[in-house]
């Protein structure tokens, strides 16, 4: 008897028993996973110390204390998050699979949306089959691909997988997952998927046996699918909604699925079925319960195929092809579906329903019927058959009184909707007496009668009534609601009532929530008839509210929460009306944009615990906020608050506090917050912090976790309380001057919760040092544009192994980029640019890197070929280094590259054909200023591609068909040895805004094709070979008026210190060269035509060059006068037409007209005339604008405009552009030389004699000059042939 006494005893115990914790080392595998997920605020405040079973997203065992659950799903809670940390935990990143191997016990593991895009050091998810016990997995909403069927064979106990928007595509060969014996559920929701490939069922044996819910929504499924699914004969649910299913679909497949419960068919294109070979069109799924066929393009004859579906429970028939009448009761009707609990019921254009057909449903609870002509009278008795009807959905139909009216008969109705109706006149809500269940009613978009609002009032068991999208004009007598005793909930949205709607509030007694939405009010807003003491929320937002609102709004002495979002207020802002409103808890006012103080009365807000008065133009002091003790977040940020922080010391609940973006005087030490026990959060960003004259060497009693005091001007030294501060987790203190402080090592050394730190423009000098152990929660490193010095630490890739972003731009390191950086499996954005590191790019670079900047360093030495491997890089910058020897060829296995620069090094050879494959993502190549040579790959045509910049090197050959893309915005190809034509297809760069092909060797006229380029801001084809003519056409459309600004390709990325993509475009404007970038690239406009051979006049058109700024047409063989037309140029600065034939005078009318112009040349040319008056701008030009022009005089030049009148003695009626009419020479010129030929040729025909003579010593005058070339000319050429046959020596 003892015996079983003991063993009794130790069963009880047994099954008592609970494990005092976690493993350890289960909780140190948990604190390696929590810098990967530190984006979770769960994870991120919880996972600190104590029993790891206690902490949040963790379950465990309770006997063995094994973890069986984790929930690293993210769910966006961002209430306390840096925008900057936000930014960088939303980029993907790779996770190491191997850190769940220490969970023996695991069963299900979730890890949605972490934008996880694949597995480090190739170790993937089936590494974790070890403890083999997996039974759930989540790994929806990351970015993993096709290849992750591949890693899932080991989970061999694995009951559930769900793998939703995981970037699925194409075929995805089901057979992979043929290993999972175990799997019942399989969600590949939200893909792309096509095909699932092979067969499950293949050589007669079963695939996935025992699956039962197949998930398949949203992909790009054809009909075919359905072949594919005959042998999963266990599976009960399956849904295929939202995919390619079009035209009619095989009944057979369909019905093989025999054991189906749940099926999901909508939002297809199926309208029939197709016969089995026994003629077969209806659904014979007996076992069917849920049945959802909403918008496809079924037409009424789909109702014979559901006929038989006795079991069926929910059906969803919501289309656009229902038409004519339908017969829920006939012979092809829904008569055997007398299980069915819900009915969603549409057609596109209005259908007729017989209303008495609708009682064949006993069973039903829900109905929704949307676009319906009801046929008939409506019949109560049949209506009152339906007695476990609560929900009612009447949408977009005309409803008359009758069908109102007979609604009353529902009685244990629950819920009413009536949606975008017509509601007929002369209601009459007698009957709705009956509907002592409804609690909810919903009237949205109709056109309802007046008379409809009042009889709500016979609605006494109303609790929540919405009002959506309505429009009610005139008076409305709401006498009748004060029946609504049991109404709480009110809620008005997007409506237009008149006036009274809200004053006669006072009358619904039991109201305790009113939210506004969007209204408009005809009259004024205001609560004078609200005298309710039960409203204790209210919430109105984007709506417009008269001078009264805050006077009346203190009526309201119940109020607990009030919210004002985005409101407009007309009148004089006062406050005061706020001051009764004692019993407030949480007040809301942001994004109102009012001008006011707060009031004295403010302090009487004891009971207030939350407080946000943000994005609003509020100013003054905040010494009335002193009293409010039960603070626990206050947020003031976006304002013009000013004077101290000082009345903040008092208020000792408050966690949550943010001053950012006003006019505070925060003392750098926070002095007056130090008895805030419960601070965890401070935000004051852009204010103005002092150094205080004494030191203060008390500690605070606060330990915060977010602290943000960014661009708050100069703090003194570093921050002395930070030193007693060891619970930090996000710090930013960035654009803070301290006075030449060192680098704070005890700040990582005291807060081993670090997630991150933004230190960027703080002046710190010295060593960069580490902490003395690693620091693994550390992600987010921001040093950038500081005085640091000395080396990189050798060990930054041990002691900070979980960086994913690490900025160290702009300060003065030296030595060599550390190997260990290569450690740093999760780094994705890493820039060491403007620095002094010397020595060679390490071999082996994180393969996560998405950005690497190391522009403008010393680094040498070949790039390495092991960059090729870094699919996943987007950026890469290694200009202004001393880079030598050829482009690597794996570079172009870079396929996600977007930005690549190396511009301004010594790299030599040709640009490999491999880089062809990087034609999908490229949008910015830099290779200028190097030695490249060889030809254009003519494979190089990027669509994406926008920037293009390969000056000053040695390229050589024609212009081929390359970079021919139409988002193309720039083109350098200057200073190379470029030859043949300007190709005419470059027009099809019609996004062209900047085209430089200055010094090359071009050859042929300007084509008439980049007239099509209207987008084109700047052209330089200067030091060529070009002829012709400047085409009149590209005159008139190069330049646009549009800002069309230079666009930086990595825009989207919002880092810290964004990556700067600008490159400079070099360009001679005012006689020297610039370079021009980013912003200031944008307001250049101009054509440099200069140093080749043009020819004839400059087109008069060039009056449509408005905002041009540069125009430079030297060097050439103008000839012509200068276009009057020129003095349209209102904008331009620099003007040169210098070394050409131009003639005629300078036209006056460029005088006062041109108020931008600082650099003007005319010199050398054949202008005559006076020079222009000198006033304006043309009283800032010497004489070098004007030298050259003989027939010009007056001032600067030394040529007297009198003296040289009198020597010329030039007649009065000569033309006024030149010394002599041009047009009047060679016209009579032309008149003489005809006439004397006319002369010669009459004479000779009329006189013989001399006809004949002529003829005789023309004859002789050829024999002569026919023999003095054979006797002379001759016999020289074979001498000179000679000649030059000797050896050159000889000729010496």
């Amino acid at each position: 008897m003892e015996y079983w006494k003991l063993v009794w005893v130790f069963l009880v115990a047994l099954l008592l028993y609970e494990s005092e914790g976690c493993w350890e080392n289960e909780k140190a595998a948990l604190l390696q996973l929590k810098p990967l997920f530190a984006h979770i605020l769960d994870v991120r405040l919880d996972w600190v110390d104590g029993n790891c079973c206690e902490w949040k997203r963790v379950d465990c065992n309770s006997s063995t204390g094994r973890v069986t659950r984790l929930f690293l799903n993210l769910t966006y809670q961002y209430d306390t998050q840096s925008q900057a940390a936000m930014d960088e935990w939303h980029r993907p990143w790779h996770l190491n699979a191997s850190l769940f191997l220490s969970f023996e016990e695991l069963k299900s593991l979730y890890l949605s949306g972490n934008s996880i895009t694949g597995f480090v050091d190739n170790q993937g998810v089936k590494r974790t089959s070890k403890p083999n016990k997996l039974e759930t997995l989540d790994l929806s909403g990351n970015i993993l691909g096709n290849n992750i069927l591949s890693h899932l064979g080991g989970f061999t106990f694995l009951k559930t997988l769900y793998l939703e928007s995981c970037g699925l595509k194409g075929t995805l060969d089901i057979l992979e997952l043929d290993y999972l014996k175990n799997l019942k559920e399989l969600h590949l929701e939200g893909n792309e998927i096509e095909s699932l490939g092979s067969l499950f069922q293949e050589k007669g044996q079963l695939k996935l046996a025992k699956l039962e819910v197949l998930g398949l929504s949203s992909n790009s499924f054809s009909n075919s699918i359905f072949s594919s699914l005959v042998s999963l004969s266990n599976l009960k649910s399956l849904d295929i909604e939202s995919n390619r299913l079009e035209g009619p679909i095989p009944i057979e497949e369909l019905n093989a699925l025999s054991n189906l419960e749940k099926l999901y068919m909508g939002y297809n294109a199926v309208n029939d079925f197709v016969p089995s070979q026994g003629n077969e069109t209806e659904i014979r799924l007996m076992k069917l319960e849920v049945l959802g066929l909403s918008e496809n393009h079924f037409d009424s004859s789909i109702l014979s195929s559901l006929g038989s579906l006795s079991n069926l429970k929910f059906l969803s028939l919501e289309g656009y092809n229902l038409q004519g009448s339908i017969d829920l009761r006939g012979k092809l009707g829904l008569h055997a579906l007398k299980s069915l609990e819900e009915l969603y019921l549409s057609c596109g254009t209005v259908c007729d329903l017989p209303l008495q057909s609708l009682d064949i449903f006993p069973s039903l609870k829900t109905l929704s019927l949307d676009s319906f002509r009801f046929k008939g009278t409506m019949i109560t008795q049949r209506w009152q058959n339906l007695t476990s009807l609560e929900e009612l959905r009447l949408g977009s139909s005309s409803l008359t009184s009758n069908i109102i009216q007979g609604i009353g008969a529902l009685a244990s109705l629950n819920k009413l909707v009536i949606s975008y109706c017509e509601v007929h006149v002369g209601l009459n809500l007698n009957g709705w007496q009956k509907l002592t269940s409804l609690e909810e009613l919903e009237l949205e978009s109709s056109s309802l009668p007046s008379n409809l609002f009042q009889l709500i009032g016979t609605l006494t068991s109303l609790k929540t009534m919405l009002l959506q999208y309505l429009e009610l004009n005139g008076s409305l007598n709401l006498q009748e609601w004060q029946n609504l005793t049991s109404l709480k909930e009110l809620t008005v949205l997007r409506s237009s009532f008149p006036s009274n709607f809200f004053q006669d509030f006072g009358i619904l007694t039991s109201l305790k929530y009113v939210n506004v939405y969007g209204c408009e009010i005809n009259g004024s807003l205001n609560f004078n008839g609200q005298k309710n003491s039960k409203l204790e929320e209210l919430e109105l937002e984007d709506s417009s509210l008269h001078s009264n609102f805050i006077q009346d709004i203190g009526t309201l002495t119940s109020l607990k929460k009030l919210k004002v979002l985005g409101c407009e207020f007309n009148g004089n802002l006062n406050l005061q009306g706020f001051c009764g409103l004692r019993q407030l808890q949480m007040l809301t006012i942001n994004n109102n944009n009012w001008n006011a103080s707060l009031p004295e009365c403010f302090s009487n807000f004891t009971s207030l615990k939350y407080l946000d008065l943000s994005f609003n133009q509020f100013f003054g002091n905040i010494y009335h906020l002193n009293t409010l003790t039960s603070l626990e977040y206050l947020d003031l940020s976006s304002n013009k608050f000013s004077g101290n922080i000082s009345p903040l010391k008092s208020l000792t609940s408050l966690q949550n506090l943010k001053l950012s973006y006003n006019s505070f005087e925060i003392p750098s030490s926070l002095a007056p917050l130090f008895n805030l026990t419960k601070l965890r959060t401070l935000y004051a960003d852009n204010n103005s912090i002092y150094a205080e004259t004494e030191m203060h060497s008390l500690a605070p009693i606060f330990q915060l976790r977010f602290i943000s005091l960014s661009c708050s001007g100069g703090g003194g030294s570093f921050p002395h309380f930070l030193h007693h501060q060891h619970e930090l987790q996000d710090v930013d203190l960035s654009n803070i001057y301290f006075e030449g402080d060192e680098f704070p090592t005890w700040l990582l050394e005291n807060n081993k919760e670090l997630k991150m730190l933004n230190l960027s423009s703080c002046s710190l000098s010295g060593h960069f040092q580490l902490p003395s152990s690693p620091l693994r929660g550390l992600t987010y490193l921001d040093l950038s544009n500081n005085s640091l010095d000395g080396n990189i630490p050798d060990d930054i890739g041990g002691k900070l192994p979980s960086l994913r972003f690490l900025n160290m731009w702009n300060n003065s390191f030296g030595g060599g980029i550390p190997v260990s950086i290569g450690d740093m499996n999760s780094l994705q954005f890493l820039d060491l640019s403007d620095n002094k590191l010397s020595g060679g790019i390490p071999q082996r670079l994180p393969m996560a890197l998405e950005i690497l900047n190391v522009d403008n360093n010393q680094l040498s030495g070949d790039i390495p070929s092991s960059m090729g491997n870094m699919s996943y890089l987007l950026t890469l910058d290694l200009s202004n280094n001393k880079l030598f020897g050829g482009l690597p060829r794996r570079m172009g296995r870079m396929s996600s590259l977007e930005v690549l620069m190396i511009a301004n090094n010594h790299l030599q050879g040709p640009i490999p054909m491999d880089f062809c494959q990087l034609n999908q993502n490229l949008k910015l190549l830099d290779l200028s200023a190097n030695d490249i040579s060889g030809s254009l790959p003519s494979c190089f045509s990027s669509l994406s591609l926008t920037h293009v910049y390969l000056s000053r090197n040695k390229l050589k050959g024609p212009l081929t068909n390359v970079f021919n893309s139409s988002s193309l915005v720039t083109l350098d190809l200057s200073n190379n040895h470029l030859t043949g034509n300007i190709p005419k297809w470059i027009d099809n760069l019609y996004g062209l805004n900047y085209l430089l092909l200055n010094s090359n060797h071009f050859e042929g006229g300007i084509p008439v094709q980049l007239c099509n380029l209207y987008r084109l801001r700047l052209i330089d084809v200067s030091n060529n070979n070009l002829s012709g003519t400047i085409p009149p056409c590209m005159v008139i459309t190069t330049l646009s008026s549009d800002l069309h600004a230079y666009s930086n390709p990595l825009s989207s990325y919002n880092y810290s210190r964004s990556f700067s993509a600008d490159v400079p475009i070099e360009f001679i404007m005012k006689h020297s060269s610039y370079f021009y970038k980013g912003i200031v690239l944008t307001y250049l406009s101009g054509i440099d035509l200069s140093c080749n051979k043009l020819t004839g006049e400059i087109p008069p058109q060039v009056d449509y060059f408005r905002n041009i700024i540069n125009l430079n047409l030297s060097h050439n063989c103008l000839t012509g006068p200068i276009p009057p037309a020129l003095a349209e140029l209102r904008q331009i600065e620099s003007l040169d037409l210098s070394y050409n034939n131009l003639s005629g005078k300078i036209p006056s009318k460029l005088v006062g007209a041109l108020p931008f112009l600082s650099s003007f040349s005319v010199a050398y040319n054949n202008l005559s005339g006076t020079t222009p008056a000198r006033t304006g701008q043309f009283a800032t030009f010497e004489e070098s604008s004007y030298v050259g022009n003989p027939f010009l005089c007056g001032e600067p030049l030394t040529n007297n405009c009198s003296t040289q009148e009198s020597s010329l003695s030039r007649p009065n009626h000569a033309a006024e552009d030149g010394f002599m009419d041009m047009r009047a020479f060679y016209a009579s010129f032309f008149v003489a030389y005809i006439m004397v030929l006319l002369t010669i040729a009459t004479v000779l025909y009329i006189n013989p004699y001399w006809r004949r003579a002529w003829l005789y010593y023309t004859e002789a005058g050829i024999t002569s000059c026919y023999y003095f070339v054979l006797d002379n000319i001759l016999p020289m050429r074979k001498y000179v042939a000679k000649l030059f046959s000797l050896p050159m020596l000889y000729l010496i």
